[in-house]
């Protein structure tokens, strides 16, 4: 079965996204989400990584965020020897990922991106991907979030403040866990269920006004743009959280959009465009059928060509080398083509025109003998011949010249491959 994977490059990450031809979307080779400013370099390692396995995709895309991130990581896919994979800007890969899925009437929309050090909001055409405006805001973020959630925690008391490096990677993998565990549950708590960490209604306390900030930038930005957005869609890990969509739906009045897993819209878009990208530039099929059938397809209309040539050059030059002729009149013989030229007389003395039949015998001869007689039976009783009637005047018919086939050269034929 065909599948494709595609990367994408975050503040804090690398994700990757798999999709097969019945539409199923995975989680790719496993990636360290808190793994702070990950570079080109890593990028190439990872694709390597999915190369390299033995259940390597067909096709391979990579989003960029910006022109010169994208110099980077083709040089460096070419350090590694990866060749084939098809890179696309961000903005292009969330198109991808959506446009199938978005109604016929919503034909700009605002692409509002929450990452993990803030917002970058694009709004576009749909159809095009022309861009319209853009803007960026830290107002809300996903470390701003996990910064909230992890005062909190630490402010419990149950939870000592980390002491090394491993331990602050650990409690910020806690407090993440506990942010997306709110966006499908209204409470969290510790495993044995005796302390409760914190509840949704007092974390969105602690993030209303940020969202709202960035709501507003949204909407100043539609105003600013040349068209108005038909909606907003909602991707990146962020926006997860309940309280954006509904901060966005009050402030635009506008229908907002949070697809399923928001954070591998764009990975998958990369995976979309480079299966799109292979499938238009798929190589031409190669016949083989063997040397003989090939000859065989090559040589016979060559031939018939040439058989078609040589018969319309028989017929026009016997066409011009035959002398005209008036149709026999009632009444009269028509001589048999099989006897020899030499037996026939003609009873003119002038010497005919050229390409004009003579003209008919002007006495009345006396019926020929039975045995010349041409019918295809013999008659034993007397047969009555009626008197010749009077010929009739002769009218010359024009001189037709004859026609000439113009003369076809024929093509080289090419060299056979064996």
């Amino acid at each position: 079965m065909r599948s494709s994977v595609g990367v994408s490059l975050g503040t804090c990450g690398i994700r990757t996204a798999r999709t097969t031809e019945d539409g199923a979307w995975t989680d790719d080779t496993p990636f360290d989400d808190w793994q702070l400013s990950p570079s080109a370099q890593d990028v190439a390692r990872v694709v390597r990584g999915v190369v390299d396995r033995p259940d390597a995709p067909q096709s391979l895309g990579v989003a960029y965020r910006a022109p010169e991130e994208r110099t980077e990581i083709a040089a460096a896919l070419a350090e590694e020897y990866v060749s084939d994979v098809h890179l696309i800007d961000e903005t292009g890969a969330a198109l991808e990922y959506l446009r199938p899925g978005l109604a016929s009437h919503h034909r700009t929309v605002a692409l509002f991106d929450a990452g993990d050090t803030g917002v970058k909001v694009d709004i576009v055409d749909v159809e095009s991907g022309r861009s319209y405006g853009s803007t960026r805001t830290t107002a809300i973020s996903g470390a701003a979030f996990d910064a909230v959630v992890r005062e909190h925690i630490l402010g419990l008391g149950i939870v000592r403040p980390p002491q090394s490096p491993d331990e602050e990677s650990a409690l910020t993998a806690f407090c993440r866990g506990v942010k997306e565990a709110l966006s499908t549950h209204r409470t969290t708590s510790t495993p044995d269920g005796e302390h409760i960490l914190l509840e949704r209604h007092i974390f969105e306390l602690s993030i209303a006004r940020s969202t709202e900030q960035a709501a507003a930038t949204v909407r100043q930005l539609g105003l600013e743009a040349e068209f108005y957005p038909d909606a907003v869609i909602a991707i990146g890990g962020t926006s997860n959280v309940p309280l954006i969509r509904a901060t966005l739906e009050r402030f635009l009045q506008l229908p907002v959009i949070v697809p399923d897993r928001p954070e591998l819209v764009i990975a998958g878009g990369a995976a979309v465009h480079a299966t799109q990208v292979d499938a238009n530039h798929a190589p031409p099929l190669v016949s083989h059928r063997p040397a003989l059938t090939r000859l065989g397809m090559i040589a016979l209309p060559i031939a018939g060509v040439i058989a078609a040539i040589g018969l319309f050059t028989a017929l026009g030059s016997s066409d011009g080398d035959q002398p005209l002729s008036t149709p026999a009149s009632v009444g009269e013989r028509i001589p048999s083509t099989s006897k020899p030229a030499s037996t026939t007389t003609s009873a003119s003395t002038s010497a005919p025109v050229p390409d004009v039949p003579p003209p008919p015998p002007t006495t009345t001869s006396a019926p020929p003998p039975a045995a010349a007689d041409p019918a295809p039976y013999v008659q034993d009783k007397p047969r009555y011949y009626p008197p010749v009637p009077a010929p009739a005047p002769t009218v010359p018919l024009p001189q037709i010249p004859g026609v000439q086939m113009p003369v076809i050269p024929l093509p080289v034929l090419p060299r056979l491959p064996f």
